[in-house]
């Protein structure tokens, strides 16, 4: 019997095997949504407790009460006091509900959520030894949470990470993947969200604009907007096809002052464990084809 196993690289050249007969080993993709244990009244991010972390340098408000609030991280990886880690740690709190993950939020606090990330990589930017800034979140403790209230960070470094310098040259790759009908699983009027062609994680999407982006600070309330819409219709579908998964959502936001890059929005479910197949050779295996998981997705967002 022939094999159907695929071997794919990725828009980035990375390899990735595709096999389906790994589909059938017990326990893959198994997940149980995770209560949360801590009680708000001894959590330092929600509302009362704003005197147990460092002094607040941003927040929006609704109504006399924050919305989303914005100070430094208390164990920073760059400070301002460092020579060679230069630079700033911040912490995002999304949202004043202890409970409510990023899926449950609505549209239009999601869009507060962004405008807050893009006036504070606006704000890096004015700092000429900044040369890069780093903008993601960490959903449950698999994906690196240490803390159950949903929030997310930004890192500014003085440098730019040769991972990005990699991903800088890459605007056709992902114009190309922008236009794919098959993995294109939602749209709306400037973005799309798809699978992508050689996933390295099962339901991993990509979050794309239609049109060349470069970064969130040089988008207007509009597109933010859009970006806020497509962004909630992603989560509830991984939610709903995975049970509310552990994920990374990474902000891939040009370097500081350059003009042309791929911004795009990476989702990554953390369903499975690199074991060591992956950290010796660097190649993902992996059971469902990016066709299947875009198509699960297109059903999970629909209800």
């Amino acid at each position: 019997m022939a094999s159907s196993n695929i071997v794919r690289r990725d828009h980035l050249g990375r390899l990735v095997v595709l096999t389906a007969l790994r589909s059938s080993r017990p326990h893959d993709f198994g997940h149980q949504k995770q209560p949360k244990v801590q009680q708000p009244k001894g959590c330092f991010f929600c509302p009362g407790n704003e005197h147990l972390t460092p002094p607040e340098i941003f927040r929006i408000e609704k109504e006399g009460r924050w919305e989303v609030r914005v100070f430094p991280n208390k164990f920073p990886a760059f400070d301002s006091q460092s020579k060679s880690a230069y630079g700033r740690h911040e912490v995002i709190v999304e949202t004043p509900n202890h409970y409510a993950t990023l899926s449950e939020l609505s549209v239009e606090n999601l869009f507060d959520y962004l405008s807050a990330l893009s006036l504070r990589l606006a704000d890096a930017k004015k700092d000429p030894k900044l040369k890069y800034t780093s903008i993601f979140k960490n959903e449950g403790k698999e994906a690196g949470c240490s803390l159950e209230h949903s929030h997310s960070q930004l890192v500014s470094m003085p440098f730019i990470p040769p991972f990005i310098k990699k991903l800088s040259k890459k605007s056709k790759a992902f114009a190309k993947l922008a236009s794919s009908s098959k993995l294109c699983w939602a749209s709306n009027q400037y973005f799309v969200a798809l699978c992508p062609k050689a996933p390295r994680f099962h339901l991993e999407t990509l979050i794309l604009p239609k049109q060349p982006e470069a970064s969130m600070d040089l988008m207007d309330a509009e597109k933010l907007y859009s970006l806020a819409e497509i962004l909630k219709t992603a989560l509830v579908a991984i939610d709903r096809a995975a049970n509310f998964p552990p994920y990374n959502i990474i902000f891939h936001n040009a370097p500081h002052g350059m003009e042309s890059f791929p911004f795009h929005l990476q989702i990554i479910p953390r369903l499975s464990i690199w074991a060591g197949f992956e950290l010796s050779t660097e190649i993902v295996m992996l059971s469902d084809s990016p066709v299947q998981m875009a198509e699960k997705l297109r059903k999970a967002s629909i209800g």
